[in-house]
């Protein structure tokens, strides 16, 4: 059985993601994910569907002009789930107009085959490599 396919309409779901963070599109990025799907943000709690990850998703994004890259290490196809594992580079311009907050971490998509065959996100998670910031 080939993978082929699904390979190629999780790419197409990744790169939606991707944009949508770039364009402050919050609600294409929130439809991303599957009914029950979570959203794991690091330093916050989980948003789990729909309302709760538009909700951050939007306060996020109003917050930020976004310069979003994804680099995948692997993507690994069971039946109808799929898990992809990377890194991520962001650089984040507060829309207060301070200067630019660059972050680079890692990540962990978990994706669903949803019942007409396309895939959605059921599960994201993402942190930084970096250490977190000193308190005084």
């Amino acid at each position: 059985m080939t993978v082929e396919p699904d390979l190629k309409a999780i790419d197409r779901v990744r790169d939606t993601h991707i944009r949508s963070l770039n364009t402050d599109d919050a609600v294409t990025w929130a439809k991303l994910f599957t009914e029950d799907g979570v959203q794991m943000p690091p330093n916050a709690a989980p948003n789990v569907g729909f309302q709760p990850i538009l909700a951050w998703s939007q306060g996020f994004l109003s917050m930020f002009n976004a310069e979003f890259t994804l680099d995948v290490h692997e993507v690994q196809v069971f039946g109808d789930w799929a898990f992809e594992r990377g890194t991520y580079h962001i650089s984040l311009t507060p829309k207060a107009g301070d200067g630019p907050l660059r972050d680079v971490g890692k990540y962990i998509t978990v994706y669903q085959r949803q019942p007409d065959g396309s895939w959605k996100v059921a599960r994201d998670i993402w942190n930084s490599n970096n250490p977190p910031p000193q308190t005084a």
